[in-house]
């Protein structure tokens, strides 16, 4: 009776002969009911990933951590902040899906944390209270921590845009024993055979081969792959927002640096 995608958020009316202000009613008594947390709420999306990653995964479970901001007019909604400027109001909603390393489509979203005015909510953690905001990546670094305790049935390969590109977050990561992919910036330089070299010149010098045929939009194409060990070794810098911050040197971490892949049917 629901034709919507399986992973469309939010609980729907039944479809019965209720009328809408009814559902509107049983929703708020079931969302006010303080025995009904977020973790709790949680719980059947989880069980979902592991079912899930079981059925269609191979090696990994990939993890995609990405943000949104949710802007409203509405002027009930107290809570909203300013999050980069005076007009820019709603909240700060951090999402974390699992996909497929076998077909990239989506299982489950496992962690979800949203900001608002009043504090920061998260689906995992001690959630009784608010707690105070924190940057993205700092968010998202102690919900990596918490997913890969969860006991997958395959290891989560975390995904970041190029904001994950942040020297002092991924020696946490390193250090934590976590799996990592982060789209880089071009300038930053990382010691490749010995030499430090910026990520675009690394990239620039990477040999690609013919791997193997993948499906696309329907159509049969060759992906070529390219690696190089590099490493990080220059210092943290942290975010200089609230100031001026002293860089931070750290232990290096080992990695892997690939380039854009071309295409070719």
């Amino acid at each position: 009776m629901n034709s919507s995608e399986p992973l469309s958020a939010g609980l729907k009316a039944l479809p019965d002969k209720t009328g809408s202000f009814s559902s509107t009613q049983a929703a708020w008594r079931f969302y006010a009911n303080g025995s009904v947390s977020l973790p709790i709420l949680q719980g059947p999306l989880t069980a979902a990933a592991h079912e899930g990653i079981a059925r269609h995964c191979s090696q990994y479970a990939l993890c995609v951590h990405d943000w949104s901001r949710l802007s409203y007019k509405h002027l009930n909604k107290t809570d909203a902040y300013a999050i980069t400027h005076e007009t820019d109001v709603g909240y700060d909603l951090q999402t974390s899906l699992v996909v497929s390393d076998r077909t990239g489509l989506p299982l489950a979203p496992v962690a979800q944390r949203l900001v608002s005015a009043d504090g920061s909510y998260a689906t995992y953690g001690d959630t009784a209270t608010p707690s105070p905001a924190k940057n993205h990546l700092e968010e998202v670094s102690d919900c990596i921590q918490y997913l890969d305790n969860q006991g997958f049935p395959k290891p989560l390969v975390h995904l970041i845009d190029r904001e994950g590109d942040s020297v002092g977050h991924i020696r946490r990561w390193d250090a934590a024993g976590s799996r990592w992919l982060v789209r880089v910036k071009d300038n930053p330089k990382v010691d490749c055979e010995g030499k430090p070299a910026a990520c675009k010149a690394v990239a620039a010098g990477l040999a690609f081969s013919k791997t193997r045929q993948v499906s696309y939009h329907g159509k049969t194409y060759w992906q070529w792959v390219a690696q190089a060990e590099v490493t990080l070794s220059r210092p943290a810098k942290p975010s200089q927002k609230k100031g001026k911050q002293p860089a931070v040197p750290g232990v290096p971490a080992a990695g892997k640096a690939g380039g854009q892949p071309r295409p070719e049917r």
